[in-house]
């Protein structure tokens, strides 16, 4: 094997490292949270979601509050609807302190955040027109 053959397998090593490098970093950076869906937060993984997107809807809610499970669907929809918006639903009774933090008392109540600043709320079980309407403020339309 002559020092010509020798760089050239060591080119197509350091390219092939080099695509697997690059590959890997375009895998971290695609979110963890894509659009068009319901992600259930934590303790764990709020603030990051909250980075995540410009504008974020998070679902402060409990099991077994019924106005919440009515509003469930109403969030599930505009979830579909808004893929560029990010959709949340924070347990309140796994996750206290989080909810205590954003003064959360009543339930449901929807925070809306824009760049992770809570800018606007939504209080109880309320037609989906309230929400998006609210939601339209933040993201232009």
């Amino acid at each position: 094997m002559s020092w010509s053959d020798e760089d050239t397998e060591l080119e197509m090593l350091l390219n092939r490292k080099l695509v697997n490098v690059l590959r890997s970093n375009t895998e971290k950076n695609i979110t963890k949270f894509p659009g068009g869906k319901i992600h259930h937060l934590t303790d764990k993984n709020f603030n990051e979601f909250l980075s995540s997107f410009k504008v974020s809807v998070v679902d402060f809610w409990a099991e077994w509050c019924p106005p919440c499970h009515l509003l469930s669907p109403i969030i599930e929809e505009l979830s579909k609807d808004y893929k560029g918006v990010g959709f949340g639903k924070l347990n309140v009774d796994q996750y206290p302190e989080i909810a205590t933090s954003y003064g959360v008392i009543s339930l449901p109540t929807v925070l809306l955040f824009h760049e992770g600043k809570p800018v606007d709320y939504v209080l109880g079980a309320v037609p989906r027109e309230v929400i998006e309407h609210k939601l339209r403020k933040f993201i232009g339309t």
